[in-house]
């Protein structure tokens, strides 16, 4: 996906104009108008238990396990230093960079993934919208699984892989996904594009043909990744979903994910690993992600 930027209007009619564009382009591309009702703001923070740390200040934290990083031709992985002798087997992040970005720009945040006991992995390209990259990459640390030379021999829960990308890998990590036939089981999105930045039409999405659940996360003063069309996407995913806008955060942010890191590693967790934990920001009587005042736009759904 090769983001152009629209040209911004000069004037208070053609402001109107282009809301009133905003609004209709969802509804063309499939959208129902159920899905764009207003995005709500967040609520009431809730306190946190007294024993209890918040879910994203525990998961913004380094995990468990030191960290190696490997690489391969066409491939750079980040996975537990002692998956070899460990018993456990260890769940796949398969990782899409945005727009001409290399996985250099995402280094800190991708270490920090494989610290929680993740295997992850992210394909040599810049170019990631179709899909195509990322799921292979996937595919490669799966066949690693089989393979008696690797390091990743046995050691892969082949059960629980999760595509994630960021901005035009954001749109790759969803095609990865519902073309996966099920090998993809979640996914998570870090400022997708809104649908009219897609000019290829290898990299246009359907979020209705995804299978598993998605966690779509944006910035609230990001310009490509905006709330209407983020609400629509969550609205029309058929399976559990979440979404959220971080406050005062634009389309990039720092090598280490910044305040995304958190929740999205929660996420991971939850989703792949069935960590209870993590599980608090999403789901139970009172998920802390939509009581959290450093984010709007949260909504969660299908649990």
């Amino acid at each position: 996906m090769t983001l152009r930027r629209p040209p911004l209007p000069s004037t208070r009619r053609a402001r109107t104009l282009i809301l009133a564009a905003m609004i209709a382009m969802p509804i063309a591309a499939g959208f129902s108008p159920s899905a764009l009702a207003s995005v709500p703001a967040a609520g009431p923070a809730a306190p946190a238990a007294p024993d209890r740390q918040p879910v994203s200040e525990r998961y913004a934290a380094t995990g468990p396990h030191a960290v190696t990083s490997v690489a391969v031709p066409g491939y750079q992985l980040f996975h537990p230093a002692d998956i070899a002798t460990s018993p456990d087997r260890h769940p796949v992040v398969t990782f899409g960079n945005g727009s001409y970005a290399t996985f250099e720009q995402y280094e800190a945040l991708l270490r920090h993934l494989a610290s929680w006991g993740f295997v992850v992995v992210v394909a040599d390209s810049s170019v990631t919208g179709d899909g195509t990259e990322i799921l292979a990459a996937a595919r490669y640390v799966l066949a690693e699984n089989d393979n008696p030379e690797s390091v990743f021999h046995d050691r892969i829960d082949v059960a629980h892989v999760a595509a994630v990308g960021h901005s035009q890998g954001a749109g790759g990590s969803i095609n990865a996904s519902t073309n996966s036939d099920g090998l993809i089981t979640s996914t998570a999105v870090l400022d997708l594009p809104d649908p009219w930045w897609a000019t290829r039409p290898v990299d246009k999405i359907d979020v209705a043909r995804l299978t598993g659940p998605v966690f779509y996360l944006t910035g609230s003063d990001d310009p490509v990744s905006t709330a209407i069309p983020q609400a629509a996407y969550q609205a029309v995913s058929p399976g559990p979903a979440a979404r959220g806008r971080l406050l005062g955060v634009g389309h990039n942010w720092p090598a280490d994910g910044g305040g995304f890191r958190g929740y999205l590693t929660a996420w991971l967790r939850f989703t792949l690993t069935d960590d209870a934990d993590a599980a608090r920001a999403f789901v139970g009587p009172a998920p802390e992600l939509p009581t959290d005042p450093r984010w709007d736009g949260t909504a969660v759904k299908g649990w």
